[in-house]
């Protein structure tokens, strides 16, 4: 009756991704109030210990500034990593006076008690001019944390209290992976049916799936959408049928959209259809109605031609009953003899003979 071959592959689909702000500090409308002071973008707040004499005191914009600074002296930084997967970095703008300033160290933490040095300043080399520190950089240990403090620490000798460091843009950022995948299957159950499902490990933001489809692996287009998970830790799976699929090779791909618009194309995976259930050509054939089918390799792409035993063109009202059958009634009625029936898809021409009986 009819013959498949499936073509179904399972692989660990693990996809690069580009940096997200975790959060920023950039002091905008700053005036000079001692902290705390909020992000600027996403979440994260600016305390301070044993400091005082703030003021703004701009580096690339409106800035924060301190002096007379003390050993053990810090600004802390406290945020989240929930949602956002390491490695991260973490960098931010800084500039001094003419007076030395000494040693600081860059520190992180999960708990607020104990802390891991990740970097240095030296503020030994008064300059004048804005500065870019690190990016300092912390591994997947820090992933999905619910808290995360960073600390901007003296670690030696006071500093006079006449100079000032001033900071700004305090960044820290992530590579947030979307929407990580396991694997992606592809099946046929029925006559024209693919089954297509795939498995999330993880997603953060995701809005919805596109699910494409192509014959050449170049050309998709979009044959149907599934709402994502939103943001989740867990595992979830995703199926989607394709209820009339290309005869021959047809290629699917996911294109995932995230809340901000954002997209991230999965490699496409492949599932070959041979069918020969029904044969090419024209059925009924002979014709005992005014109404015949015919079956092409793609409906979409399929141009017709019906032709009298003199050659005149016959008119067509076609009506696309699968991807790869139409229905076809002649404009005018088909008498008793033979007619060609022109078929021209992806590229080739085929001639078919029609015969009317009455």
């Amino acid at each position: 009756m009819k013959s498949v071959l499936i073509v179904i592959f399972f692989t660990l689909l693990i996809f690069s991704s580009t940096a997200q702000t975790v959060f920023k500090i950039e002091f905008t409308g700053y005036t000079g109030s001692a902290p705390p002071i909020a992000a600027s973008i996403g979440s994260a707040t600016l305390t301070q210990n044993g400091l005082s004499n703030f003021a703004e005191d701009h580096c690339t914009g409106d800035g924060f500034s301190v002096n007379s600074w003390n050993t053990g002296d810090y600004i802390q930084i406290q945020s989240s990593t929930t949602n956002f997967i390491g490695p991260f970095t973490f960098s931010f703008d800084y500039r001094m006076s003419d007076i030395a300033l000494g040693n600081f160290i860059i520190q992180v933490s999960t708990d607020g008690n104990s802390f891991s040095t990740i970097g240095n300043l030296n503020a030994t080399n008064p300059s004048a001019t804005c500065n870019f520190l690190g990016p300092f950089t912390i591994g997947t240990a820090y992933n999905n944390q619910p808290n995360i403090y960073f600390r901007i620490r003296k670690s030696d000798e006071p500093a006079t209290a006449l100079n000032r460091l001033r900071l700004d843009n305090i960044t820290l950022q992530a590579t947030a992976v979307p929407v990580e995948i396991s694997y992606f299957q592809t099946e046929v159950s029925d006559y024209q049916k693919v089954n297509l499902v795939w498995e999330t490990i993880s997603e953060i933001n995701s809005s919805y799936f596109e699910i494409e489809r192509s014959r050449d692996a170049v050309n998709y287009k979009t044959i149907g959408s599934i709402e994502a998970a939103g943001s989740s830790r867990t595992r979830k799976v995703y199926r989607f049928t394709d209820e009339s699929a290309l005869f021959g090779t047809n290629y699917y791909r996911l294109k995932q959209i995230d809340q901000d618009g954002s997209q991230q194309v999965f490699r496409p995976q492949s599932v070959i259809i041979e069918d020969t259930y029904l044969p090419f050509g024209v059925f009924p054939n002979p014709l005992v109605e005014q109404e015949f089918n015919v079956k092409v390799e793609d409906s979409e792409e399929a141009e017709f031609k019906l032709l009298d035993f003199s050659g005149k063109s016959i008119e067509l009202k076609i009506n696309k009953l699968s991807q790869t059958i139409l229905g076809i009634k002649p404009s005018e009625i088909l008498r008793f003899g033979s007619y060609i029936l022109e078929v021209k898809t992806l590229g080739s021409l085929k001639r078919h003979k029609v015969l009317m009986l009455k």
